[in-house]
């Protein structure tokens, strides 16, 4: 075997570039996984040739068969890795360029002398498998001859307890009109609905069980005046000045939502994002013809929308609830008033809050006033303002963070090390947080949604937003995703919180809290900076759950 390759298991976390030293990465030699869970683990390579790359093809030799998936990681270009006044020392680069971050299945990895390959590698251990150690022999062949280039081997110790469903809500905002845009399908054609329902089933597998219901479309990231494309789920006509209602795609997307595991609906927001001053765009067959009955030019405490609304609301509850959504629906009134904004969000919600209040009213905001001046009882701020609204010892607390949370705190920029965007389950855990929103799941358009881009070639949407925070997904070309290290990341994250109930369950949540704050305390602007604490952490509370 030649000993001119270089190829180094190394962990999870680890987000290698091109240019780096493969050297410079500690080797792993195995983890610990609980039965039920899903262990993780990264490979770099480098080849023999600074011409053109090698084909090595890649072979898994483990008992656990199929539950090792490769993936092999791409480099994407990334223009805005962050704000160039507004960061701080815990970042890989704060310069343009490539990063890894785009998974691919993989079978062959293309390796070069003076360049970093990366393979990412997904081991999923079934609830029933039996405790002890299951070696993963990693082969590197080479495509002319066959002859084995280079091998590792990675040992997972699978431990006698079974990782428990996660309790965490979770959503990621997804956006039905950037798949019809860029598959360049009708909304809610049957090609459409097929879609969707792929992305769903990714959606969900990586840990999110709340899902954005567009009930109409959803008044999000809309210039002032502009419009997306329409999603609107529930059809209105408009005959001698009533509405008359059709619930027939609210009715199959309940179904579909059934089919692929999602707990919890969330109804689109009822007025405009940024202060709550307008309606969002409704479309309304009038005298047979299809009309935009409302939107930005419609005041949303006016008498007219919260007519519609308050004659909308009743029967849509009733939906809901025949649909099987009964008690698991939340609402949202505005997206992230801020306080100037504070006196118009009370008084379109308390428009029509008799209505509503019968079951959760969330949105993400971050001025600690709309809580205690009682205009919003479940508030979801961002996790560098959510301190303020700990100490209000809020009840059923949420958190969330989107393209502003920059300095101190965790986030899933490309710029991030892996342990930053990691680290924010070990946060969430001991905060007692029982849910987590953000907004990119799949937003393919630029700023205000003008325009689609292409998320292959321009990750920040027109230098909308730094790299990472605008979609978790890649589009693939068969209509399901790709998926990407940042998604993978946060899904490692919600897995650690579900381990750390396992080890709460046998050994108490202090012991858990004890060993978060092992290596000093752990809050949402202070963590340990580098990847061994939370793999330390992780096989730690492993150990609790099977003691």
């Amino acid at each position: 075997m030649s000993s001119s390759y270089f190829f180094h298991i190394v962990s999870s976390l680890v987000k290698a570039r091109l240019q780096d030293d493969i050297h410079s990465f500690a080797e792993r030699q195995g983890g610990t996984a609980l039965r039920g869970d899903r262990h993780f683990f990264s490979a770099l390579v480098t080849g023999i040739s600074r011409h053109s790359g090698e084909r090595l093809n890649l072979s898994v030799d483990s008992v656990l068969g199929e539950n090792v998936i490769a993936y092999a990681v791409d480099h994407v270009p990334v223009r805005f890795p962050c704000y160039p006044t507004r960061h701080d020392d815990d970042y890989l680069d704060t310069e343009p360029g490539l990063y890894p971050d785009l998974l691919r299945p993989a079978v062959a990895v293309y390796a070069r002398a003076d360049q970093l390959s990366q393979l990412h590698f997904e081991v999923r251990i079934p609830a029933d498998l039996a405790p002890g150690s299951y070696p993963i022999r990693l082969i590197l062949s080479s495509d002319e001859n066959g002859e084995t280039v280079a091998e590792a081997t990675y040992t997972v110790e699978v431990l006698d307890a079974l990782l428990p469903e996660g309790k965490m809500t979770v959503t990621h905002w997804f956006h039905y009109d950037s798949l019809a845009v860029y598959y360049n399908v009708k909304v809610f054609s049957e090609e459409h609905w097929q879609i969707v329902e792929n992305y769903l089933h990714e959606y969900v597998d990586r840990g999110s069980n709340a899902l954005l219901t567009p009930i109409f479309t959803p008044p999000l990231d809309t210039k002032v005046g502009g419009e997306r494309p329409t999603v609107q789920l529930v059809d209105v006509t408009v005959e001698n000045g009533k509405y008359i209602f059709g619930f027939d795609k609210l009715k199959r997307f309940c179904e579909m939502c059934h089919r692929v595991g999602i707990r919890e609906l969330e109804i689109a927001h009822f007025f405009t994002q940024w202060g709550a001053a307008h309606a969002p765009k409704i479309m309304a067959t009038v005298d047979g013809e299809e009309h935009r009955i409302f939107g930005w030019d419609s005041e949303a405490a006016g008498e007219a929308y919260i007519g519609f609304l308050r004659a909308l609301i009743p029967e849509l509850k009733a939906k809901l609830d025949e649909y099987g959504y009964r008690n698991h629906y939340f609402f949202h009134i505005s997206d992230e008033p801020s306080e100037e904004h504070l006196s118009q969000y009370a008084r379109s919600k308390n428009a029509i809050l008799d209505l509503i209040c019968d079951h959760p009213v969330r949105d993400a905001l971050s001025n600690v006033e709309f809580y205690r001046r009682g205009v919003i009882t479940a508030p979801i701020p961002s996790n560098d303002h959510v301190d303020a609204f700990l100490a209000e010892k809020v009840h059923d607390l949420w958190v969330y963070y989107c393209c502003g949370q920059v300095v101190d705190v965790s986030n899933r920029f490309l710029s991030m090390p892996g342990y930053r965007t990691r680290v924010m389950g070990a946060q969430m855990y001991k905060a007692n947080i029982t849910g987590f929103l953000h907004w990119g799941y799949n937003f393919y358009f630029n700023r205000f949604s003008i325009e689609p881009t292409n998320p292959f070639t321009d990750l920040s949407g027109d230098l909308f937003t730094p790299a990472g925070d605008n979609f978790m997904v890649y589009p693939g070309r068969d209509g399901k995703p790709l998926h990407s290290l940042h998604e993978l990341l946060f899904e490692q994250a919600l897995l650690d919180m579900r381990a750390m109930d396992a080890a709460a369950a046998r050994v108490g949540r202090e012991a858990v809290i004890a060993a978060i704050d092992a290596e000093g305390e752990v809050g949402f602007a202070s963590y340990p900076k580098n990847e061994d604490y939370l793999l330390t952490l992780r096989n730690t509370v492993n150990r609790m759950a099977a003691k």
